[in-house]
C-alpha cells in the first residue's frame, strides 16, 4: 500500500521568471504510472464517517448547498482530508481517494457526502452560469462546436485545461463504454521543460492570454477574461492554460490578435503538455483532486452506452481556498478565484442534468 502524501518529504525553492521551478508539483509522468502507489483506499470506518455524516445533515434538514463542515462531522477521516489539502498545496497538487461508497449511498446521500468531505478541503463556488455547486460532467447531447457549450457537456476530447477554482474535485459515478480516459499533466514540468528548450517563447507565455467566458457573463460584461500562461506571485509558480476557449476569443471586440509567434508558443506549449500527460484509470468510486494553479487535465473523447442510467457520468466540485498558494490578483479577483457568480442567480446543487432533446 502506498502513501499521497509528499508535502513532508519535498521541498520547494523561490520561484523566479526565467529560471528553473523547483517545486513538488514539478512531477514526472513515469513515476506515478503505478496509481497505488500514490492514492487512498477509503476505509470502511471513513464509510461510516460518511454516513454519520450524511444523517446528520438530513436531521438538521440542511440542504446541500448550505452544507458547512460544521453540518458534517469527521473524526479520523477529517486527518486525512487535512493531509489531502496539503498535498494539494505543498505537495504534488493531485490527490486520488479511491473506494467511495458510490454502491452503499443513493444518489441524494452521495451528493451529501461528496459535498460534505469537500468542505474540509475549501468553500465550494458555483461552476456554470445556472449557479450549479455540484456539478455534472455527462453528455447531454450538446455540440461542442458551438461557441456558448463547455466540453463537460459532450463526449468530446476538450483538450489540456484548468477549472476555475483553486481545487477540482472529479468523482467518479459511471465509466464509458470506452473511451474516456483520464489525463493529467504538471504545469510545473510543463514550464520547465519548455525553458530548456524554447525559452525565446517563454516570454509570451508570461503575458496575457484572452480567453472567451463563453457567454457566462452579466449584462455589460467582457465576454473575455485575460490572464498569463505562466505566472509568478512571492516567490510561487503558478499557472492557467492554453486551449479552445482561448482560440475562441480570437475576433472577439478587444481582444488583440495572435502573431506567429504566438500561434508557436501554443502549438510547443500543448505538445510539450501531451508529452508530460500521464493516463489514469478512472473506476466508479474514484475521486480525482486537482490544484488547478499547478495541475492540467482532461479526458480523451469517449462512447457512451444507450441507457441513460449507464452514461459516463461524474460529479465535480470547485473549490476556493484563500490560505492556498499565492496566485495573481487578476486571477483571486476573477472567476478563477469566484467561480461563475451571476447577478440573479441561486446557487444549487442538482442530483443530476437533463438530456438535451436533439433532431
Amino acid at each position: 500500500m502506498g502513501d499521497f502524501r509528499t508535502f513532508h518529504e519535498t521541498k520547494r525553492l523561490p520561484a523566479k521568471a526565467g529560471q528553473k521551478v523547483i517545486d513538488p508539483a514539478g512531477w514526472d509522468n513515469g513515476a506515478l504510472q503505478n496509481l497505488e502507489n500514490w492514492s487512498y483506499q477509503i476505509t470502511a470506518s471513513d464509510v461510516a464517517e460518511l454516513a454519520e455524516g450524511v444523517a446528520a445533515v438530513k436531521r438538521a434538514g440542511v440542504p446541500i448547498t448550505g452544507i458547512k463542515r460544521e453540518h458534517f462531522p469527521l473524526k479520523g477521516f477529517a486527518s486525512i482530508l487535512a493531509d489531502v489539502r496539503r498535498e494539494l498545496t505543498d505537495g504534488r497538487g493531485l490527490v486520488m481517494l479511491q473506494q467511495f461508497p458510490v454502491d452503499e449511498f443513493d444518489r441524494e446521500s452521495t451528493a451529501i457526502a461528496y459535498f460534505g468531505l469537500g468542505q474540509y478541503l475549501g468553500r465550494t463556488i458555483p461552476q456554470n452560469g445556472q449557479g450549479h455547486v455540484l456539478g455534472h460532467v455527462k453528455d447531454i447531447g450538446a455540440d461542442y462546436r458551438i461557441p456558448t457549450v463547455r466540453g463537460y457537456m459532450t463526449r468530446d476530447w476538450m483538450g489540456f485545461h484548468t477549472d476555475s477554482a483553486e481545487y477540482v474535485g472529479l468523482l467518479c459515478l459511471q465509466t464509458s463504454k470506452s473511451g474516456g480516459e483520464s489525463l493529467i499533466a504538471s504545469s510545473v514540468t510543463v514550464y520547465n521543460r519548455i525553458l530548456e528548450r524554447r525559452p525565446d517563447l517563454l516570454s509570451l507565455l508570461t503575458q496575457d492570454w484572452y480567453s472567451t467566458q463563453s457567454g457566462e457573463i452579466d449584462p455589460g460584461d467582457n465576454p473575455w477574461t485575460k490572464a498569463p500562461v505562466f505566472a509568478f506571485v512571492d516567490g510561487y509558480f503558478s499557472a492557467g492554460s492554453i486551449n479552445l476557449h482561448h482560440e475562441r476569443a480570437q475576433g472577439m471586440p478587444g481582444v488583440p490578435t495572435w502573431t506567429d509567434a504566438h500561434r508557436e508558443a501554443m502549438d510547443i506549449y500543448k505538445a510539450t503538455v501531451m508529452e508530460c500527460a500521464l493516463e489514469i484509470p478512472f473506476q466508479r468510486g474514484d475521486i480525482q483532486f486537482l490544484n488547478n494553479h499547478v495541475m492540467l487535465h482532461t479526458r480523451r473523447a469517449y462512447d457512451d452506452f444507450p441507457e441513460v442510467e449507464r452514461k459516463r457520468h461524474l460529479l465535480r466540485l470547485w473549490l476556493q481556498d484563500p490560505v492556498a498558494r499565492p496566485i495573481p490578483e487578476i486571477r483571486r479577483k476573477g472567476r478563477s478565484g469566484q467561480g461563475v457568480v451571476l447577478k440573479g442567480v441561486e446557487w444549487i446543487a442538482p442530483l443530476d442534468v437533463e438530456q438535451l432533446e436533439t433532431a
